[in-house]
């Protein structure tokens, strides 16, 4: 009888902590005052009670390894060496592929999407349409200093666990020998209508009883959460996609630029006390010596892909159609343009789309605006007001007076141009491992139930997973940190959730930002080589799900961020 009364709470725990999205979207003006902060520590009191009762009763599975036993494979430092200076005669070599991840008999397989349950789906969001593509991007970069290659790859998804990452780096193996291949870095764009590659977002009414079943009682294995024929399809199409990329480098020059385009374009819908923003809108333009080979556009900003996932009562697809959210439609105006294109999200815990001024009845037509928007920004980046009312091809791209509100103004209104700069050929790349505790008992149970690809190191009665994180430099100035989840803003550029005031804990944050590390200026990668979940400040952690607090419940636990920011200052020395 307790077995099933625990049972029972986990599911409700799991479920609060998957629907926390938007009961949490409220923007709590209080949430700091003392009766607020009060009421927080009693449901984080109370989630840690449960949770923790259930991790007594539950047994572990086949994906926790003792310390002794856990070999961590697969893995790959970057360059073996620094340099500060461009080696004689040396060239930027760039090679571009991409690859549907949507197989053709789609229906054959059990999929769901990834990125949010709710109960307007009767928590299951298995797919039944195909909105338009989810894609696997990649580029193969070498600065021709004998270093070697560095391939990164963005699938359109929630995530990739590292376990899965490794699946695929394993597969390369004597590719990567072959071809000098340096490091192997995948990263996910972060959508949240995309088929799910984590499991999270599963068969709930199946496989969540079986689990907790075989997790209580230890008679059977627990089942994981994707479709293994799926992943399977995946991790073919990512090797393929990656080897296509590689084969197809050529020489060219990388130029770059940067704007920031306002605070409209992005919103902080859910995590009022972190107080920063990231409104840069990056572009990296490599241009091929052979006029016959395509140009590529590398892009980089930070706001979640989450419009087309979520249900509304008034959109048929309710949350069941497969797409790859704003980035889709912004590559689509980049490729038509004649480019490649490739997209790395930043630091995006909290942050999502903003200035929704056109007219759309369903979600898709948001997302369709938004990344239409943004990727005639990233043509028009560096060109003056004028340049862009002369370009006829951002021009047949321009909204209609009847596609828009009101109050809309066209986004090149005294436009101001971004400077654009050549990059020399330096790519230093360093990665590291990191060891991190779990310590959130309900990423613990989560990994108990088995439904995530993770091997979990036992050390005693503690929990440890391997993730990764890594800095590279392009050129002589340009700083870029690979963060494995959806970090908090302001653990990189500071804020007031770091602050004794700002924070439910009303204690400041031990630790150092990303910027206080590395330097200003620096760019974030985020969501790669692995998902952990959200890293939030330690003095900001809360279990209490509402108050903007949901994050916690889904991150590896209260100390990730100083854990990490002392492996950062660990990688710069």
């Amino acid at each position: 009888m307790k077995k099933k009364i625990l049972s029972l709470i986990l599911v409700a725990v799991m479920l609060i902590s998957a629907t926390a999205i938007p009961v949490s979207a409220v923007d709590f003006e209080r949430a700091n005052e003392p009766i607020t902060k009060a009421l927080a520590t009693v449901v984080d009191t109370v989630m840690n009670i449960f949770a923790g009762a259930l991790n007594y009763v539950m047994k572990e599975n086949s994906k926790f390894v003792p310390e002794d036993e856990y070999i961590y494979d697969n893995f790959y430092e970057g360059t073996a060496e620094f340099i500060s200076e461009a080696k004689a005669g040396a060239n930027w070599s760039l090679g571009h592929s991409e690859a549907s991840l949507v197989p053709e008999n789609w229906q054959d397989y059990d999929l769901f999407l990834g990125g949010f349950i709710s109960e307007q789906n009767y928590f299951t969001n298995d797919v039944r349409e195909i909105l338009d593509d989810m894609k696997v991007r990649v580029i193969a970069l070498n600065d021709g200093s004998g270093r070697g290659t560095a391939v990164f790859a963005t699938v359109d998804s929630i995530g990739m666990s590292n376990g899965d990452i490794r699946i695929v780096r394993g597969m390369l193996q004597d590719f990567a020998e072959k071809n000098n291949i340096n490091s192997i870095n995948i990263f996910a764009t972060h959508t949240h209508s995309g088929i799910d590659t984590q499991g999270l977002w599963t068969e709930i009414y199946r496989k969540w009883p079986l689990n907790i079943g075989s997790a209580m009682s230890g008679m059977w294995e627990t089942e994981q959460g994707t479709d293994p024929e799926y992943m399977e399809f995946l991790y073919g199409r990512v090797t393929t996609a990656i080897q296509k990329a590689v084969g197809s480098m050529t020489e060219g020059d990388m130029y770059y630029a940067e704007k920031d385009i306002g605070e409209e374009y992005f919103s902080n819908k859910n995590r009022p006390s972190a107080t920063s923003l990231d409104t840069t809108l990056r572009r990296f333009t490599f241009a091929p010596y052979k006029k016959s080979e395509t140009p590529t556009i590398i892009v980089n900003m930070s706001a979640h892909p989450d419009v087309v996932g979520l249900p509304v009562a008034d959109d048929e697809t309710k949350g069941h159609g497969v797409s790859g959210d704003y980035i889709y439609y912004m590559g689509e105006v980049v490729t038509n343009a004649g480019y490649n294109f490739m997209f790395f999200n930043g630091a995006i815990a909290g942050i999502y789309i903003g200035r929704v001024d056109v007219k759309a009845d369903k979600r898709v037509e948001i997302a369709s605006n938004y990344g239409r928007e943004l990727g005639k920004m990233v043509l028009g980046l560096t060109k003056t007001e004028k340049e862009i009312k002369a370009d006829s091809y951002l021009m047949s791209l321009e909204f209609t007076a009847e596609e828009v509100q009101a109050w809309y103004t066209p986004w090149y209104n005294g436009w101001v141009p971004a400077k654009e700069t050549k990059v020399e050929p330096i790519l230093n790349l360093r990665i590291h491992k990191v060891e991190l505790p779990v310590t959130n008992p309900v990423i613990k149970a989560a990994g108990k139930l088995g439904v995530v690809n993770y091997l979990i190191k036992r050390s005693g009665s503690a929990y440890y997973i391997t993730t990764e994180i890594a800095y590279m430099e392009i050129g002589k100035d340009i700083r870029i940190a690979f963060v494995p989840g959806e970090v908090c803003t302001d653990l990189i550029y500071g804020g007031d959730s770091l602050t004794a005031e700002g924070s439910i804990s009303g204690k400041a944050f031990e630790g150092k930002t990303l910027t206080e590390i590395f330097g200003e200026d620096l760019i974030i990668f985020g969501l790669a080589n692995d998902a952990i979940g959200y890293i939030i400040p330690d003095n900001d952690y809360s279990m209490a799900l509402a108050f903007g607090h949901y994050h916690e419940t889904l991150s590896m636990g209260k100390n990730t961020a100083t854990i990490l920011a002392k492996a950062y200052e660990g990688l710069v020395a």
